[in-house]
């Protein structure tokens, strides 16, 4: 896989670097012979096969394994030393690009444009100290640990993993680790597949924005077909006859406007709701019947590698705890979303508060406008009266003028009512708005007080990630390296193994190792079971096939020992 040709160069820049930056702090790994810093590397890669988790382990490691290869092992103190050392270099972020581009062209060789998966790992922390917190899908809680970024290729090949703080956002990461993957690979990323951490709106408008393409779920499921505008004809999903799949987009006009997304659905035949809703950004020119395939190579191709990792890799182990005293952002989300809480009722009160005003003005007026009329009516009518009584008295006609007193007394009456019914209703829903008011001060209240009771002021420790970025890298290599044995060497029955059970078949296997001038004879143990004893036999003939070597150019023969 030509993994020393992107070890070897990165450590000697990362190593220049250093010493520019420090010309007065000497490290010993820089002076060192380069067959010792692969020696120390070795034993950092192999200690998941050792049996061990981290180097505090190889105290009381009495085991073989690795003295067989370098004649002695080296223990706790050396290997944490040399560790520290290669944190000080700065060395896991171009150690992880160098990596990448080696697993890129060792699998995908040229510059072909690649299709990626992506996901995080959540990696628990157990600690009694104040530190970030993030959702630990995995245990179901909220608690410290550290987010790890995975990168598989097709087929499932790894690319690579990166850490980063347990509260960092997927959206807020993805399009830009995703454009600079591209560049270090120097190959373009036609689209990348995400579960449902990706399935949002605002990952689609940041890759509707980077004119970029991907594939995720929406986050909840179980939207009735009626939430839909189904485009065309229901149509078979390839390679599964038994689910049928249609391009839509949301019913509602305002969603759909302001929705970058791709939307399609997928359901059983003989069904009429959707039972997974597929959204993203992809070429027009895809059928909706290919997406659900595209998107199932994800369990396959990411979450087995990710299981790979754990079993295998002790991918879940923490390295170094070195941290650094923080503003707790946990407490300034936690401040902040109470804020938001406070703000929202502050705002319906202040809303309240303009419509009593609001309300109260119009009562005002109401009762302005009615006083007014009334006089101005019960004026009209009583200079109808006086010239009713006027005309009496000069005994002129008088009927009719008697009659126009009459409509005004009636008018004056409708308005009386009219008024009376507007301000009945007005008093009404003055009344409510102060009631509601008056139920939004203790809710305000209670939520001050929640708000306050955050404490934004205090500190918190967060572990600086550098040394396990170095071991993320190393064990990243380790499966992949797996990996690549699997699939050029090992015999076809034992080509699906995992690395954790590869190891107790394989790579913990007893044997004897035969050091001669020119060539290196490896003889296992034979094997308790017939099946087992054959696939050996077939991995040793495809290795010596292979005509392997080991650093040094001594030709490397494996066999295994007959059955007793």
């Amino acid at each position: 896989m030509a993994v020393p040709q992107a070890v070897t160069p990165t450590l000697a820049t990362a190593a220049v670097e250093y010493q520019a930056r420090q010309p007065d702090a000497p490290l010993r790994i820089l002076s060192s012979e380069p067959a010792t810093v692969w020696h120390k590397l070795d034993h950092l890669l192999y200690l998941p096969v050792l049996g061990l988790t981290r180097p505090a382990d190889l105290y009381y490691y009495q085991g073989a394994g690795l003295r067989v290869l370098y004649g002695f092992t080296y223990k706790y103190l050396p290997l944490e030393h040399f560790l520290g050392h290669l944190t000080r270099l700065q060395l896991g972020d171009p150690l992880a690009a160098a990596l990448s581009r080696c697993y890129s062209q060792a699998w995908y060789p040229g510059d072909v444009p690649l299709f990626i998966f992506t996901d995080w790992h959540d990696k628990p922390l157990w600690t009694k100290a104040a530190a970030h917190s993030g959702p630990m899908s995995m245990w179901g809680r909220v608690m410290p640990g550290t987010k790890q970024m995975l990168i598989n290729g097709p087929e499932g090949h790894l690319l690579g993993g990166w850490n980063y703080a347990v509260d960092t956002c997927f959206p807020a990461v993805l399009v830009d680790l995703e454009a600079q993957l591209a560049t270090t690979l120097g190959r373009p990323i036609v689209y990348t597949i995400c579960d449902s951490e990706g399935g949002g709106l605002p990952i689609g408008l940041r890759y509707a924005a980077a004119q970029r393409d991907y594939i995720s779920v929406l986050p909840q499921q179980g939207y009735p077909l009626s939430t839909f505008n189904v485009a065309a004809a229901w149509t078979p999903v390839d390679d599964d006859p038994a689910h049928e799949a249609v391009a839509a987009q949301w019913a509602d006009a305002k969603r759909a406007a302001t929705d970058p997304r791709r939307l399609v659905l997928l359901r059983r035949l003989g069904d009429t709701d959707p039972t997974r809703i597929y959204a993203g950004c992809w070429p027009a020119a895809w059928p909706a019947s290919s997406l659900p395939p595209r998107f199932r190579q994800r369990w396959v191709c990411q979450e087995r590698r990710i299981r790979e990792l754990v079993n295998g890799a002790n991918l879940n182990a923490n390295f170094g705890y070195t941290a650094t005293l923080v503003p707790n952002r946990t407490q300034q989300r936690r401040w902040a979303e109470a804020q938001a809480k406070v703000e929202v009722t502050e705002a319906q009160m202040a809303a309240q508060c303009e419509a009593v005003t609001n309300l109260t003005g119009q009562l005002t007026t109401l009762t302005q406008a009615t006083q007014e009329t009334e006089q101005e009516l019960a004026q009209q009518l009583a200079d109808q009266e006086a010239l009713v009584q006027q005309r009496q008295a000069a005994g002129q006609a008088w009927r009719r003028l008697a009659q126009g007193g009459a409509r005004l007394r009636n008018t004056l009456a409708q308005i009386q009512a009219r008024a009376q019914r507007q301000l009945e209703r007005l008093q009404e829903a003055l009344a409510q708005r102060q009631a509601r008011h008056t139920a939004l001060e203790p809710e305000l209240a209670a939520r001050q007080v929640a708000r306050d009771a955050r404490d934004t002021s205090g500190l918190c420790r967060e572990r600086d990630l550098a040394k396990d970025q170095i071991m993320l890298d190393l064990q990243v290599l380790l499966v992949s390296l797996h990996d690549w044995v699997r699939h050029h060497y090992l015999a076809p029955v034992w080509q699906s193994l995992e690395l954790d059970t590869a190891t107790e078949l394989l790579y913990r296997k007893a044997g004897r190792v035969t050091w001669g001038a020119e060539q290196i004879t490896v003889v296992f143990e034979p094997y308790r079971y017939p099946e087992q004893q054959r696939a050996m036999v077939a991995t040793c003939q495809r290795c010596n096939a292979a005509d392997l070597h080991w650093r040094d150019g001594r030709t490397l023969q494996f066999a295994v020992a007959p059955p007793t």
